[in-house]
């Protein structure tokens, strides 16, 4: 593909592109995201790829130093983290015109980079964001009606209290997107069943635990506090409406066709004054196909202007990971920068592959993370508050 911003012959006058990738005893999956980074349609003499690994002991420094000699290597003796190992690696950006910062357990398309070189070639763009997508394929159920019924405190729409394939059953197996309440904010009695809270929410499972095809077996619940509603239950080609017998209905249907599934379109503030990616855990439909603006770009997959950096600064050392490109990209925007999401790039992404959601260590970064993003970037009452009840550790 050819673009105005970046032509495709005489490449001196391409722009110089470093691609950073972090390793911490990654393994076969960090030479994977290689070999994709190296595949790129881009100059060779005009992509450096950079690997910072972070004190690994799996041996795979060698394997890279013998088998890919045009990687350059950045070592550090302790691990750094995923903030301060991209800050090794974007040290010295004199002769460097972006930076991609690519998550060793991403892949990339042979096509990714161009697209995004175009649109952060504008005026004030400080970063171009690709469509991340889960790199799986994924059966799913999506859920449309009103938000009109109450569990608690909670507002709800229609609940999923069973989901099963030939008599098995399968509602811990599969992954509900975050347009559903946590089981955490539903009260006690009420958490057998998860509730949407949007008036469109989906369910999916990889292809490998049900086929496209198959019959699946879907119970669900009137919210309640609610009367009658138009509630459908669709597998992203068909749909089905909802009929109630009393306050249950099972829908017997085929499971959907074969979906990418979104990791991030871009990054929001949403409300409560959480940063999260758009379209987390959501079937991809075509709901993120057209270019946007958005608050903030995820660190996982992102082209960066060097300039925009030059002027904002380099990730806040105080973070180890989780948060730290929400602070730059906030921290960019009292300066005047903007962020585009750019669908015609994509990358394929193991969410989270180093840490696993939900665990202890994972809860524990977000939250002291995101608390001290507040403090840095919010308004005085929200940095205040974020510090209520909480001693947040600086490392």
């Amino acid at each position: 593909m050819t673009v105005s911003a970046v032509p495709s012959t005489g490449t001196a006058a391409l722009p110089m592109v470093r691609v950073i990738v972090v390793n911490f005893d990654g393994g076969a999956i960090t030479l994977r995201c290689l070999d994709s980074l190296l595949a790129t349609d881009y100059p060779a003499d005009r992509l450096e790829i950079v690997v910072i690994d972070n004190a690994s002991v799996d041996g795979l420094l060698w394997t890279i130093r013998e088998q890919y000699p045009t990687v350059r290597l950045i070592v550090s003796d302790v691990n750094e983290g995923f903030a301060r190992g991209c800050n090794l690696g974007m040290s010295d950006l004199d002769a460097v015109d972006y930076v991609a910062l690519i998550n060793n357990d991403a892949l990339v398309e042979p096509g990714w980079l161009r697209p995004l070189l175009e649109t952060c070639a504008r005026d004030r763009v400080g970063a171009a964001v690709p469509k991340l997508l889960l790199n799986l394929e994924a059966s799913a159920v999506i859920l449309e009606g009103p938000v009109a019924g109450t569990v608690g405190e909670c507002q709800t729409g229609v609940g999923v209290s069973s989901i099963r394939h030939g008599g098995r059953e399968l509602i811990d197996r599969v992954r509900f997107d975050e347009r559903f309440w946590n089981d955490w904010e539903i009260e006690p009695s009420a958490r057998r069943t998860r509730w949407t809270k949007r008036p469109v929410a989906s369910l999916w499972w990889p292809v490998d635990l049900v086929a496209p095809g198959d019959r699946i077996e879907v119970d669900l619940c009137r919210p309640p506090g609610a009367t009658d509603g138009a509630w459908s239950v669709g597998n992203g080609s068909m749909g089905h409406q909802i009929r109630f017998d009393g306050d249950t209905a099972t829908v017997d249907m085929v499971a959907g066709p074969a979906l990418r599934i979104v990791n991030s379109a871009g990054s929001e503030l949403y409300k409560g004054w959480h940063g999260g990616d758009r379209g987390f855990l959501q079937p991809d439909l075509g709901q993120f196909d057209d270019p946007a603006e958005v608050f903030a770009w995820c660190g996982g997959a992102v082209l960066l202007d060097t300039g925009y950096l030059r002027d904002v600064g380099l990730f806040d050392s105080e973070y180890f990971l989780y948060y730290e490109d929400f602070d730059l990209s906030w921290r960019g925007r009292s300066r005047g920068w903007t962020y585009r999401y750019d669908p015609r790039a994509e990358v394929f992404h193991e969410h989270a592959y180093s840490s696993k959601e939900g665990s202890e260590f994972f809860r524990f970064w977000v939250d002291r993370n995101r608390r001290l993003t507040l403090i840095k970037n919010a308004p005085l009452p929200v940095a205040v508050r974020a510090t209520a009840g909480t001693f947040v550790v600086f490392a």
